[in-house]
């Protein structure tokens, strides 16, 4: 099996096997796609998939602190510095790739491919965004992140699904499980759109038909976050629907 070559950081912090890990075989010439996961989540899922259906494309997931092997590292204070963070560590051998985000990590992929255009004069090929509005969206949802973790985990099934009844229930897995999602939140939450128009790259938006956080009205505001092609399109499934296949996922980030 190849991998990819590895990067060397000087920057504390930056280290991009640290943020960034490689799943599958890497093979040169292929699309290279850089995954950002939803509030919470990790590499895992991106793991199990490969196992059964091995990537058709040089795979990364972005591994944010505080889940998984970073369980305890330490949170960034903002967005800013997390996507500061993401965008210098971005593996080289990563190349001009896609950048493809789930939800929260939707948000994620968007603010990197700009943070990368504008400060490390990097180009992406793409940005594919999924079950999440549009930025200009974001400051109309209602803040939860201040609730205590009971109604918190209701609030979080409620709007996205996925928070099993027996977690909800559970104290102490939910002790473990809410701070990472809190954090997320809170970024997301932090998040305001200064309305620019600052990439020239194709986005494609995903909706899921059954996604009650998220409507395809809502993600139609991304065609004004660049002045490349845009295009709206309607996935069955729900606010998860991107992990429910993400051998179909991929396919479709692939082909941007």
């Amino acid at each position: 099996m190849t991998t990819p070559p590895k990067t060397a950081s000087t920057v504390p912090g930056t280290d991009p096997e640290v943020w960034f890990r490689a799943i599958g075989e890497f093979q040169p010439g292929r699309r290279n796609v850089v995954w950002f996961p939803h509030a919470g989540g990790g590499a895992a899922p991106l793991i199990r998939a490969s196992h059964r259906f091995p990537p058709a494309v040089n795979l990364w997931a972005a591994t944010l602190p505080g889940r998984e092997g970073r369980y305890a590292d330490p949170r960034p204070d903002t967005l800013d510095s997390l996507v500061n963070s993401l965008a210098q560590s971005l593996p080289e051998a990563a190349g001009t790739p896609v950048l493809a985000g789930h939800s929260y990590g939707a948000l994620l992929a968007y603010l990197v491919a700009r943070k990368l255009a504008s400060q490390f004069k990097r180009k992406v090929a793409g940005i594919l965004v999924m079950a999440m509005s549009a930025p200009n969206q974001l400051g109309h949802l209602d803040s939860i992140v201040h609730l205590a973790n009971r109604e918190f985990a209701e609030q979080l099934d409620k709007r996205y699904g996925g928070v099993p009844k027996a977690l909800r229930e559970n104290a102490e897995a939910m002790q473990l499980f809410l701070p990472t999602v809190r954090h997320d939140m809170q970024m997301l939450e932090s998040y305001q759109d200064d309305g620019e128009v600052t990439l020239d790259v194709p986005i494609l938006a995903l909706a899921g038909t059954a996604d009650s956080a998220t409507t395809p009205e809502r993600m139609q505001g991304w065609n004004e976050k660049t002045t490349g092609p845009f295009e709206l399109r309607s996935i069955e499934g729900d606010h998860f629907f991107p992990l429910a296949d993400i051998q179909r996922t991929l396919g479709i980030a692939a082909a941007i």
